[in-house]
C-alpha cells in the first residue's frame, strides 16, 4: 500500500532500497500465496499475466478482475521503522488486507469509541 505523505517521515530514508530487496527475495511474487506481481486475478481465483485475457474475463463473463500489485507488509512489528528482513514480506492486496484486518478492526473500534465519548460531552440539543 502506498505510504501516505504524512507518514513518510516514519520510514527509513532507504525505504526504496529495502522494498526492492524484499521484492527480489520474494521473486516478485506474493510470499504467502505466490501470485505474481503485475498479474491479474478474477474473483474465482483465475490468475493470468495476459492483460488481454484479463480484459476478456471482465467483458465476457462479467467477472471482477484485479491487477496484482505487491506491497511490503510489516508482519510482526507494525512500526514502520522496524525494517529487518524477518519483519517484512512482499504481499498481494488480498494477503496484505487479510493480515491487516485485525489491526484495522481495532482502530475502527477505537475511532467509534472516541466519537461516542465526544457525543457524551455534547448531548444533542444542548
Amino acid at each position: 500500500m502506498p505510504i501516505k505523505p504524512e507518514n513518510k517521515h516514519r520510514y527509513p530514508d532507504n525505504w526504496d532500497e529495502v522494498r526492492a530487496a524484499i521484492l527480489e527475495r520474494a521473486g516478485d511474487c506474493c510470499e504467502w500465496c505466490r501470485v505474481a506481481n503485475h498479474s491479474y486475478r478474477n474473483e474465482y481465483d483465475g490468475v493470468t499475466t495476459d492483460p488481454m485475457l484479463a480484459d476478456s474475463w471482465s467483458l465476457v463473463d462479467g467477472l471482477k478482475v484485479s491487477r496484482i500489485v505487491l506491497t511490503i507488509a510489516h508482519v510482526h512489528d507494525a512500526d514502520p521503522a522496524a525494517c529487518d528482513d524477518a519483519n517484512l514480506a512482499a504481499l498481494c492486496q488480498r494477503c496484505h488486507n487479510r493480515h491487516d484486518a485485525p489491526m484495522r478492526a481495532m482502530h475502527a473500534y477505537a475511532t467509534r469509541r472516541a466519537g461516542r465519548a465526544v457525543a457524551d460531552l455534547f448531548p444533542e440539543g444542548a
